[in-house]
């Protein structure tokens, strides 16, 4: 038999044959006794209002599309925008099941994707991968960046769960949450949110690596990425939660001067992990300080000619921690927001002018996830990124818990383990 060459393929002249689902021959006309994949059901945090209490329900997931994956949980990580999610004080709000940090294994992949059942995956946030941005390495400003991660539905605008409320009525739960929705035993996600790992990978990996889609990837990314500092410079982090002690661990691979962490909060900076303590500098408890004048005097008293630093990441997403960076920063110096609010700046036109002040935005840390998820993984494996060092394991059902946890500062990034039933 002959082969196929590029000329047998088909060009705009020639005629093009599509299925006509009124056919007899159409798949599902000519075995309309086939029966269809049964509906999957499963434990999932959800939110029915925003201000409503999260809830541990069980959810019904329609079937999945071609372009999407089922995923079970080995575990799923807490990030600070899924309880402004839940509050109703995000991009996508309830009805919906939260989450967007996990890691697993394919139980059921959708035809359009390359992944298959058995493959070990990290979710992060989701884009196109074809437009401009994406085709430039920006996947984190992806064309579609909002529909694919924010609007909580599909292409369609169908959702891809629903929930039995008190009433006995069914109603419909956004579950595309970051492309994924993952507070969940099973994951519904977008197969474009899939970071594969390699198949050897432990189960306890898997649960560690289930914290690296968003925050900490987040940290890591504004260092590398973003800031992508010389050797020698002078490094300035605001916020001791998981996304500023991930910059933190990041920074210090790249042999800073000087890396100074700054909070408010004694307790955070009190329950910092040894191998953070020596990878900072200086700490500084801004609730000491009377004002933010006082704290830029401080700050730049730090350095060894009283000038500033090189790099301020604003890794809390208030106005008043930018203006702050800003003046401790030396001319020509660069503040990255690293955090988003609702906040305006507080710095002046005459200050960002006369001193060449560098201000930037950042989300996902630019990071590509497929490319930045692996590289923290290498630095992991030869010991320079101990990002486990941040983690705390919580049992499934502890989610209360451990938002209390975080919340109160004695906990930095926690992961809720899904136990397999033996």
């Amino acid at each position: 038999m002959s082969r196929l060459t590029a000329s047998d393929a088909p060009n705009p002249g020639q005629r093009q044959f599509e299925l006509n689902p009124a056919h007899p021959h159409y798949p599902e006309n000519r075995y309309p006794n086939m029966a269809s994949p049964p509906p999957v059901q499963t434990e999932a945090y959800i939110v029915t209002a925003p201000g409503s209490p999260i809830t541990l329900s069980t959810i019904t997931y329609t079937p999945i599309h071609p372009d999407e994956i089922l995923v079970s949980v080995s575990a799923f990580s807490l990030c600070a925008t899924d309880l402004k999610a839940a509050a109703g004080a995000f991009l996508t709000g309830p009805p919906m099941i939260l989450g967007h940090e996990c890691a697993g294994t394919v139980i059921q992949a959708g035809s359009a994707t390359s992944l298959r059942q058995g493959d070990k995956v990290i979710l992060s946030y989701a884009s196109c991968r074809a437009c401009r941005e994406c085709r430039a390495g920006a996947n984190a400003y992806c064309e579609r960046l909002a529909e694919l991660n924010f609007t909580g539905l599909r292409r369609d605008g169908s959702t891809a769960a629903t929930f039995i409320d008190s009433d006995g009525k069914e109603m419909p739960l956004k579950g595309h949450f970051f492309g994924q929705s993952s507070m969940a035993r099973v994951v519904l996600a977008r197969a474009a949110c899939a970071v594969k790992v390699p198949s050897e990978t432990t189960e306890e990996e898997m649960r560690m690596f289930a914290s690296l889609g968003c925050g900490i990837q987040t940290g890591a990314g504004a260092i590398f990425n973003v800031a992508n500092p010389k050797a020698g410079s002078r490094i300035l982090v605001f916020g001791a939660g998981a996304v500023g002690l991930a910059a933190c661990l990041a920074a210090r691979v790249t042999e800073p001067e000087m890396l100074v962490l700054v909070d408010n909060s004694s307790v955070k900076l009190g329950i910092l992990p040894e191998f953070v303590k020596g990878a900072v500098t200086d700490m500084v408890d801004s609730s000491t300080v009377k004002d933010g004048d006082e704290l830029v005097e401080r700050l730049k008293g730090l350095t060894s000619d009283g000038r500033g630093f090189d790099y301020a990441l604003d890794c809390v997403g208030r106005g008043d921690v930018v203006r702050v960076a800003h003046l401790a920063l030396r001319a020509r110096g660069t503040v990255i927001t690293v955090g988003g609010s609702t906040d305006t700046m507080q710095f002046t036109l005459s200050q960002h002018l006369t001193r060449g002040i560098t201000y930037k935005g950042t989300h996902q840390g630019d990071s590509v996830p497929s490319v930045e998820i692996p590289q923290l993984l290498t630095l992991w494996c030869q010991g320079e990124f101990p990002f486990d060092e941040l983690l705390t394991f919580y049992e499934f059902g502890d989610l209360h818990k451990a938002i209390q946890d975080v919340k109160a500062g004695v906990a930095i990034k926690a992961v809720l383990v899904n136990r397999k039933v033996k």
